[in-house]
C-alpha cells in the first residue's frame, strides 16, 4: 500500500478532512519545530512559532494548490512566521538593494543596523561580506543553509563571517 502524498493530504484537509491534518502534523511536527528552534535558539519561543505556523496552515489551507509540492509551501509559511516574529520583536531594516531584513540581536547587531551609522559601518565590508553578515547575523540563516546557495563550504563561510565581524567590531570601536 502506498503512502498518501503530503499534497494530497493537504488537499483533503482543505476540504475538511481532520484526519488528513493529523497525518500532516505527524509528518511535519518535528521538522517544523527544529526549523524554529534552529533560528530562535529558545525552546519556548520555537514552540510559540511552531503553534503559529500550524494556525497559519489552517488559515491558508484553501490557498494551497494540491498539484504543487507541499514541503516548499509549508516551509515558506514557516519562513513568513519567522520573519513576522522578527518584525514584531525588532523592527525592519532595509538593505541597500531594497530587500528588507530583520534585526535579531538586541546588542551588537541592532547597533550595527541603526540608520546612517549602520550604513557607514557596513561600508567597510565587501559586498559578499556584507551580504553574509546580514544573512547570518540579521536574518538568521545558518552557514549550512547558505552553503548550497553560495556554492561555498560551511567552513569557508564561517571563516569569512568571522573575518567580516572582526572588521565590523574594529570599525565600531573606532
Amino acid at each position: 500500500m502506498t503512502e498518501t502524498s503530503d499534497s494530497e493530504l493537504m488537499g483533503r484537509y482543505a476540504r475538511g478532512d481532520a484526519d488528513a491534518f493529523d497525518q500532516l502534523f505527524g509528518r511535519y511536527d518535528r521538522p517544523i519545530f527544529a526549523f524554529f528552534l534552529g533560528r530562535a535558539r529558545c525552546p519556548d519561543r520555537a514552540a510559540d512559532l511552531h503553534q503559529e505556523l500550524f494556525l497559519r496552515l489552517h488559515r491558508f489551507r484553501d490557498h494551497f494548490d494540491s498539484a504543487r509540492p507541499f514541503t516548499p509551501w509549508v516551509f515558506a509559511l514557516a519562513r513568513n512566521v519567522w520573519h513576522d516574529d522578527l518584525r514584531r520583536r525588532h523592527g525592519v531594516v532595509e538593505r541597500e538593494d531594497g530587500i528588507e531584513v530583520e534585526a535579531v540581536d538586541e546588542d551588537f547587531e541592532s547597533r550595527l543596523l541603526s540608520g546612517d551609522q549602520a550604513r557607514r559601518l557596513l561600508e567597510v565590508l565587501a559586498p559578499r561580506e556584507r551580504a553574509l553578515v546580514l544573512e547570518t547575523a540579521v536574518v538568521g540563516y545558518s552557514y549550512a543553509e547558505l552553503a548550497p546557495r553560495t556554492r561555498r563550504s560551511v567552513d569557508s563561510l564561517k571563516q569569512a563571517g568571522s573575518r567580516a565581524l572582526r572588521k565590523l567590531r574594529r570599525r565600531s570601536a573606532d
